[in-house]
């Protein structure tokens, strides 16, 4: 989601609010859509899917088996 929102594809809403809060301080961003009410569901589950980028990689985490830890080390990992 954060790479979504990093990325500014589907919306420049961050940047936006970046800019009216530091910047400018004017503490007036023009959001697009003007008003939660007009996002609609497919706009938000753009958010959650797979980022398409050809130099995108996933996140690849290790093996919780791999570590020589005691289990209760283990089950807060």
């Amino acid at each position: 989601m954060v790479s979504h929102v990093m990325q500014g594809e589907l919306s420049k809403d961050f940047f936006e609010g970046c800019r009216a809060t530091l910047l400018d301080k004017d503490r007036n961003p023009n959001w697009e859509p003007s008003k939660l009410e007009l996002i609609d569901d497919v706009r938000v589950d753009c958010y959650f899917c797979k980022v398409k980028h050809e130099e995108w990689e996933d996140l690849k985490l290790p093996n919780r088996s791999q570590f020589e830890l005691p289990p209760y080390a283990i089950a807060k990992l």
